[in-house]
């Protein structure tokens, strides 16, 4: 039967599968970077949102989230987490880990955009 279908049609159906396979490929990409943001937005809302609701700052309305500088890297919000400026507490139980920490991260910057 193979040897009935024409070479054209053979190309189409190769290009098709292939296609087929990014297109998989990218859903899967893109749901892996959907379960990361999930997850900081739970480290978010168990840890952060109790003053920084929408990213703004209930406690200093004058600092929020949104525009920080303490965002502008991944090192420079770390280092504010482990040595914050009070009343906000230390949050070394997210920067000690990683996942976490990037996790968070991750979600955070996504506030910048809203």
């Amino acid at each position: 039967m193979l040897k009935q279908i024409s070479t054209s049609f053979k190309l189409i159906l190769i290009l098709f599968l292939i296609n087929t396979i990014f297109i998989v490929a990218g859903f899967s990409m893109s749901s892996n970077s959907e379960a990361a943001l999930s997850k900081g937005e739970k480290i978010f809302k168990a840890n952060c949102v109790g003053c920084h609701l929408n990213g703004q700052n209930l406690i200093r309305a004058d600092k929020p989230i949104i525009g920080s500088s303490k965002l502008q890297s991944k090192q420079a919000f770390k280092k504010f987490l482990e040595s914050p400026t009070k009343p906000m507490p230390k949050f070394e139980n997210i920067t000690s880990m990683d996942a976490r920490f990037n996790s968070l991260y991750n979600y955070v910057i996504t506030l910048m955009g809203k």
